[in-house]
């Protein structure tokens, strides 16, 4: 052994049968390149760099990176060095560092480029999509999927679960950019791949869009009818999350068709499976507060704006919807002096963030509250004000 190891001796194949036989090892062994002994250790970090992330372990998923890139970047391995920037992508991408996720995951997709493994080329394409749509820049997250379906496309490659997730994917794009049709239209196509893949999880999903589009069309028997059939996927794995979001949206659908009871009925709920109180929770409230003004009961919508401005008014979102709402509320009931103070106040707040658009929008609404009371010179300083961050911002010209 020692003079096989220091390569003074060759062995016969027969002599590194029995040697491997005695180690409990494969022939094979002895027979591969230092690289190959590399590419094997890198693929063994991999395996469990991927189950770390499905679990959310990220600090054992950075140890078996580390570990991994070493071997990757000492025998250059660009297929394993793409691998495991995909994983930091992954990662950081999960802790919400869109950032640095989207470098990591374009030097990854660089390297894989440079290969000839489809699947991993399509699946940073899909990835990059992921990131940019959370960044909010839906159009180009829409170019990454297209990307990614075009790949997946070249040379009739087939992965009918990659090309459904593509497709939901370029649906939810649409839907953000208020393309109702091509939503719909590429919704069905995820719908109709994952009924035969029998991927429960994303068919509820997907059912799921398909209600929310057909209810932005106001085409509401086909909201609910999806709506249904998604509640009904997700019960049957109790994914209560899903099940919250499904009540939500079909007492919302319920109150444009204007059957409150059964509105309230599918929001109370959503209220009972929601127990703790994240942003599921205020938009339930939100959604009870709209019922009541639609009802024109003011007195119990005030109380569920209030509740929420009391308790989650740090958060700019919410602080500027419940704004929203109390105008509205003042406005309907004309209680003239309490929407100017509403509108006021929203003001002063906003000038001093950085929301642009939102003060621009109160701006306006506060122009056309002093003309709705004949406040004319008051009305046109404010609809100057708001035309001309809309100007500055590129919404109007």
């Amino acid at each position: 052994m020692s003079l096989v190891e220091s390569g003074k001796a060759n062995p016969s194949i027969e002599l590194l049968q029995y040697i491997a036989e005695k180690l409990d090892t494969d022939i094979e062994y002895f027979l591969e390149s230092e690289e190959k002994q590399a590419s094997r250790i890198c693929e063994f970090y991999c395996n469990i760099c991927e189950s770390a992330i499905i679990s959310e372990d990220f600090l054992k998923a950075t140890e078996a990176i580390e570990k991994g890139a070493f071997y990757a970047d000492k025998y250059n391995l660009n297929y394993y060095k793409a691998k495991f920037e995909y994983f930091y992508a992954k990662i950081e991408y999960k802790k919400d560092n869109l950032q640095a996720a989207q470098l990591h995951c374009l030097y990854a997709n660089s390297l894989f480029l440079k290969t000839d493994s489809i699947d991993d080329i399509i699946k940073t394409f899909l990835l990059l999509g992921q990131i940019s749509f959370s960044m909010g820049a839906i159009n180009t997250a829409l170019n990454y999927f297209i990307q990614a379906d075009s790949m997946l496309n070249k040379d009739e490659y087939v992965n009918e679960k990659l090309k459904a997730n593509i497709m939901y994917n370029i649906a939810m794009c649409y839907d953000k950019l208020g393309d109702i049709k091509q939503a719909i239209s590429f919704a069905n196509i995820a719908k109709d791949k994952l009924l035969i893949l029998e991927d429960k999880k994303k068919y509820g999903e997907i059912l799921m869009l398909l209600s929310l589009s057909y209810a932005k069309e106001n085409n509401l028997n086909k909201a609910l009818k999806y709506a249904e059939m998604a509640k009904e996927v997700f019960k049957s794995f109790e994914s209560d999350n899903e099940i919250v979001e499904i009540e939500m949206s079909l007492g919302n659908i319920f109150s444009k068709i204007g059957n409150f009871e059964e509105s309230f009925e599918h929001l109370n709920k959503a209220l009972k499976l929601k127990n703790k109180k994240d942003s599921h929770f205020y938009d339930i409230l939100f959604s009870y507060s709209e019922n009541y003004i639609k009802i024109k009961d003011y007195d119990k919508a005030l109380e569920f704006v209030n509740r929420i401005f009391d308790e989650f008014g740090e958060n700019s979102f919410y602080r500027i919807k419940c704004y929203k709402l109390f105008y509205k509320i003042y406005d309907e009931k004309d209680d003239y002096n309490n929407a100017e103070k509403v509108l006021l106040e929203a003001i002063k707040y906003l000038e001093a963030l950085d929301f642009k658009k939102e003060l621009a929008d109160f701006y306006t609404t506060l122009g056309r509250f002093y003309m709705k009371v004949n406040e004319r010179e008051l009305a046109l300083n404010y609809l100057d004000k708001g035309l001309e961050i809309y100007k500055e911002l590129g919404i109007i010209l």
